[in-house]
């Protein structure tokens, strides 16, 4: 990809395919608690979107310090997941399967970022892969703090 119009468009897709992920683990789900946190982050994935497409319209990313995200717990690559393709799944293993997917993001975008010369593309992909690392960050820590519970 070589044109920064395309990269935004693709990110933009991704993110719908998130929120259908966790609308599709909602409703799995086995509680109303559950589901209504799954569609949460859900909504957050298409606020992620409308986000990503104002930066379309734009034509830039946002000016400022990009905030790097904590250090990662590694929750995800230390627990194992369980859960099938259909049928009832806990909050738990949901978490655990939306964080790897986040993390997965956030690698092929700094891959990318890493196999691009121009610098405002690279710039982009860190971008998005910040934004990736963030979101799985946010899910450790719930289910951080779930396991506290």
């Amino acid at each position: 990809m070589t044109d920064f119009n395309d990269i935004i468009k693709m990110a933009m897709d991704h993110e719908d395919k998130e929120a259908e992920f966790y609308e599709s683990l909602a409703e799995r789900s086995k509680s109303k608690d559950q589901k209504n946190a799954l569609l949460a982050h859900a909504d957050e994935e298409r606020e992620h979107k409308r986000h990503l497409e104002n930066i379309l319209k734009s034509g830039e990313l946002p000016s400022g310090p990009f905030i790097t995200p904590d250090e990662d717990m590694k929750l995800a690559e230390m627990l194992v997941v369980s859960a099938s393709e259909s049928g009832n799944i806990d909050f738990e293993e949901a978490l655990l399967l939306a964080t790897k997917r986040e993390k997965s993001s956030a690698k092929f975008y700094r891959e990318l970022s890493q196999k691009t010369e121009n610098s405002e593309l690279q710039k982009t992909f860190i971008f998005l892969a910040d934004q990736e690392s963030k979101h799985a960050k946010q899910l450790e820590q719930e289910y951080d703090d779930g396991q506290q519970e």
